[in-house]
């Protein structure tokens, strides 16, 4: 169905509406319309004293939207003066005075020429001529956001789908107008569930696909499928078996999870094609068409694809946008309406050498890495993602953005990212960007940290982002905890002053995956934050407020659970401080959380999910120790059979990263450990059943492992003498009747301290010398790296930290290693993994696969 013809629907229904007495409509007046006229030059008084002399005239041709306009403005004018004007079409005699909403007849008669091709679908102007009000934009939408721009100009607020500000004043006087408004970017999505209400998204001017906009407020920019595409162009289920061709070569073998498609491979370009005119002939209300990667690295690393890289200055997202622009190509041939949206994301980030975007593709550049704390070209971590946009900027018009507004990983944590967001929206629109989409705690209830308030600021700056975004906060703070408000901006403040740089505050960095433990959570910040929530509950003056005020407070009751779930070991056992005590306070909160009706706390996780998983992991572990003169090393058997804690003797401190309380599958994280897996890109065995095979020696203890799969593994960590070095003997046993593919991982999750100097330094197995600095100037702050062939280490590599006097070598057997690999981040807590995977192997029945490796703790070399 075209658009035209779902306008004329609409407006047909409307018409009918009126004739059932629905809007009050009159379809004469006394006398004609008065001659064309210049804009006003004194003030137009629309209602005195509560009764007025106008009327608001739309076309007989309205749109859905344009008539909803009109009702909505009639409507609040009645709300706020209690004067009812009538709503007229242009047929017949008009009144002399008139509010004219969209194009019309009428409106035709005072040749104003406006003009309604450069407003666009959403662009409108707002003028007084003569005795008449003009409020008239584009059909789609122009008009109605013009009804409601004027109605924030007298003041009106929707803040909340629940919560509003109208006016209560007798006379409405409009001083001279001439303005013209054109929204700042052409798509506007907010992903918070609270913002998932049609009348909040339209009186706020947002389009976006996720928002339930029918024709009644002129539909939206409508997507299909949202994103995260490829498999949905080519299923798995229905190609894989038969032509595993078509699907990414990861690591040597086509792969069916975790990956991509095979984008050089002219079979999937035609069936994709094939896919995206199925999708059009289905979805016709789209206009956009996901052609984007999966959630997950696995890019095709065969010969072809490669070579396309190459081509492309080794940007990954070199073979997608080629492959963008010919499934574009065909489509604009058929379906020159019709878009085609891509993903430069995680891995496909950089901007490839040659290939241009086509017109009818749109790129979605999605800043995943960066710091949300700060505007991103004031901060050095961010440095990477602005050249990335700028760099995009220069080969697109059409530039869209996926920007992230929330903690995905702790949808409750303080998140002060409103300063990064007034400064960077119109940042986005200064580079040319076009359209953003704002991800947020989408979860079936929301509850996500200041959403209410995120969504409203976000959407005055999605329309201007010129608005003042300090006002925005405190009208909202003031309509939504009233009384409250003074201590809850108080406490807005205190936490955006956390993260702003000196002499504001520590100017620490946050990002969207950020854990309880973070340094701008301070336990100074968290007490002023707790006087500052009682005394907005003292103050809050009806249950509502009191209710909104409680709710807030879940962000900071939540971070102090967190961080009172952390283990320490004492006395042979790794457990909380008070393990009772926060039992009976997850109890207690997750009551308060059930109460607000939230059903995540973190992205993909139900509430029932986080239960469970509090109560099989929150309860004390039998450490055992092994010591010598040098160091003291304390296993965990039951937490996978890792190593916890590794304290050097000599300075007094634990080499080990310390995991965050916050984390996923804490306490069963971090410090040493070894793991099976199927192959090098497969998921990790997760049901193996680890005991301490004896009483432990001084310097020598034994780990047993059973998985369900008949895999038995054999794990032996000894003290060397009273050096300070340890071993790990490891043997993995197939005692299944089948055979089996196996590979044995050693990870070694290491704190050195300041990130700033840390080296990376080995000799690789040609003999080239390697001394690789983790942090690099103008990079994220944070990555990784893994080496085979004549790549990997000789045998040997060493990460040096001098500021934190630490050296640490891990040596292994060559003949047992396959590949070595490094991560690191310095993403509010500062962690370095070392990482040697064995050979894969096929075991078969009565097989062993081993691993051994040392590892040593060392001043740091000259």
């Amino acid at each position: 169905m075209k658009i035209t013809d779902r306008y004329e629907i609409g407006r047909r229904r409307f018409l009918k509406s009126v004739a059932l007495g629905g809007v009050g409509l009159a379809t004469s007046g006394t006398t004609a319309l008065s001659a064309p006229v210049g804009t006003a030059k004194k003030p137009v008084v629309l209602v005195k004293d509560s009764t007025s002399a106008y009327a608001i005239c739309i076309s007989e041709a309205a749109s859905p939207s344009e008539a909803r306009g009109a009702q909505e403005l009639q409507r609040f004018i009645q709300e706020m003066t209690r004067a009812r004007l009538p709503i007229v079409t242009d047929v017949g005699k008009l009144p002399h005075r008139l509010i004219l909403v969209g194009n019309s007849r009428a409106l035709e008669k005072l040749k104003l020429k406006i003009p309604f091709r450069e407003l666009g679908p959403e662009g409108f102007v707002l003028k007084t001529a003569g005795n008449h009000l003009v409020i008239a934009g584009g059909k789609q939408r122009g008009t109605m956001y013009g009804v409601y721009t004027f109605l924030e100009k007298l003041g009106c607020r929707w803040f909340t789908r629940d919560l509003s500000r109208i006016p209560q004043k007798a006379t409405i006087t409009v001083e001279p107008l001439d303005e013209t408004q054109r929204p700042a970017f052409e798509y506007r999505e907010t992903d918070f569930r609270e913002a998932f209400d049609k009348d909040w998204a339209a009186r706020n001017k947002m389009n976006g696909s996720s928002l339930p906009l029918d024709e009644s407020v002129g539909g939206k920019v409508e997507y299909y499928p949202y994103v995260h595409s490829f498999y949905l162009l080519l299923p798995p289920d229905r190609y894989f078996a038969d032509h595993p061709e078509y699907f990414a070569l990861v690591d040597g073998q086509r792969r069916r999870e975790r990956a991509q498609l095979c984008l050089t491979n002219p079979d999937v370009l035609r069936l994709s094609i094939q896919t995206v005119f199925e999708w059009i002939q289905q979805h016709p209300e789209a206009s956009i068409y996901s052609v984007s990667q999966n959630d997950s690295q696995g890019w095709c690393e065969c010969d072809r694809c490669q070579r396309v890289e190459q081509e492309e200055g080794g940007a990954h997202s070199g073979p997608i946008l080629r492959f963008v622009n010919a499934v574009a190509a065909e489509v604009e041939r058929k379906y020159p309406d019709k878009l085609i949206d891509t993903l430069a994301y995680w891995y496909s980030e950089e901007p490839p050498l040659k290939v241009r975007p086509r017109p009818n593709v749109r790129i979605r550049l999605c800043p995943i890495g960066v710091c949300e704390a700060h505007p991103y070209e004031r901060c050095q971590d961010n440095a990477y993602f602005m050249n990335n946009l700028r760099a995009w900027s220069r080969i697109t018009t059409q530039l869209y953005i996926w920007h992230y507004v929330t903690n995905f990983a702790h949808y409750l944590m303080p998140f002060p990212d409103f300063d990064e967001l007034a400064a960077d929206l119109p940042m986005y629109r200064q580079k040319g960007v076009v359209g953003l989409f704002l991800e947020g705690d989408y979860a079936e209830e929301g509850g996500g940290e200041n959403a209410e308030l995120r969504s409203y600021l976000m959407a005055r700056l999605l329309w201007d982002t010129n608005a003042d975004a300090s006002q925005a906060v405190d009208e909202f703070l003031a309509a939504y905890y009233g009384k409250a408000a003074p201590s809850m901006r108080s406490y807005f403040d205190l936490l955006h002053r956390q993260v702003r740089p000196a002499p504001e505050g520590k100017g620490h960095h946050m990002w969207i995956y950020t854990n309880p433990g973070a340094p701008y959570l301070s336990e100074e910040f968290l007490a002023q934050s707790q006087g500052l929530f009682r005394q907005a509950e003292v103050a809050a003056e009806d249950e509502a407020a009191l209710r909104r005020v409680r709710k807030a407070r879940l962000s900071i009751d939540y971070v102090a659970l967190a961080r009172a779930k952390t283990f320490t070991v004492r006395d042979g056992w790794y457990a909380p401080a008070d393990l009772s005590g926060v039992k009976e306070r997850f109890k207690t909160f997750m009551n308060d959380v059930q109460s607000f009706h939230l059903t995540e706390l973190h992205e993909g996780s139900k509430l029932n999910e986080d239960e469970a998983g509090f109560a099989s992991s929150m309860k004390s572990y039998r450490v055992a120790s092994l010591e010598n003169a040098s160091l003291r090393v304390d296993v965990a058997p039951e937490l996978s059979g890792r190593i916890i804690r590794i304290m050097d003797k000599r300075s007094g401190r634990d080499v080990l990263h310390h995991p965050d309380s916050g984390e996923y599958s804490y306490p069963d994280v971090g410090g040493l450990g070894l793991f099976v897996y199927p192959d090098f890109f497969a998921h990790r065995l997760s049901n193996g059943t680890w005991e301490l095979a004896s009483t432990p020696g001084a310097r020598e203890l034994v780990l047993t492992a059973a998985y369900a799969n008949g895999l038995k593994l054999r794990h032996s960590i000894e003290l060397k003498g009273d050096t300070a070095a340890l071993r790990s003997e490891s043997t993995l046993e197939n005692s299944s009747t089948s055979s089996l593919d196996a590979v044995l991982q050693l990870r070694f999750e290491v704190d050195p301290g300041s990130m700033e100097e840390v080296v990376l330094a080995f000799r690789r197995q040609d003999g080239k010398a390697v001394e690789k600095k983790l942090l690099q100037p103008e990079q994220q702050p944070g990555g990784s790296e893994t080496y085979t062939g004549l790549a990997l280490p000789d045998g040997e590599w060493q990460l040096v930290s001098p500021r934190a006097g630490l050296a640490l070598v891990n040596r292994f057997s060559k003949e047992h290693v396959a590949r070595s690999f490094v991560g690191w981040t310095a993403r509010a807590t500062n962690s370095v993994t070392m990482g040697l995977w064995s050979e894969k192997r096929t075991l078969k029945p009565g097989d062993v696969l081993r691993l051994e490796a040392d590892y040593e703790i060392n001043n740091p070399r000259p």
